[in-house]
């Protein structure tokens, strides 16, 4: 059989194939038209995207961070090591020079009084104590 243009007419088994191609052909394009309509599901999938963006980001700054401040705690140990062997070693100078230009009676007298107060730590409360109260006594009476 042909139709009015000479073509030959399908039979209904052809027919048929057509129509299921045609089907699968149109499901697959709704599919596709569907998901990329589904803007909940691509807004959620977005969104998981950028947090885990976010995530990464966190993460390397915090790591980063940590870093910094590892190298900045190493620096002032370094820094505060230094400055106690440049104050020791100054107070050592300083001791020296002080024990070379103090007279021999005043260092010996300083001595006992170190001794004195090792011996009998008391008296050494006591007199320190009396001192500041005369220091506060004095200064309480310079201001009136």
């Amino acid at each position: 059989m042909t139709d009015n243009d000479d073509r030959p007419v399908p039979t209904p088994a052809e027919l048929r194939a057509q129509v299921e191609e045609t089907r699968d052909e149109l499901g697959r394009t709704v599919e596709a038209l569907a998901g990329k309509a589904d803007i909940k599901n691509r807004a959620q999938e977005k969104t998981a995207e950028v947090r885990n963006r976010a995530q990464e980001k966190t993460a390397e700054v915090r790591n980063r961070a940590q870093e910094k401040g590892a190298e900045v705690r190493d620096r002032a140990q370094e820094a505060a090591g230094q400055a106690r062997i440049r104050l020791s070693t100054t107070a050592h100078t300083l001791g020296g020079k002080v024990q070379d230009h103090t007279p021999e009676p005043v260092r010996e007298n300083a001595g006992r009084a170190v001794e004195a107060a090792r011996n009998r730590p008391g008296v050494l409360l006591a007199v320190g104590t009396a001192a500041l109260v005369v220091l506060l006594v004095a200064r309480r009476r310079g201001r009136h």
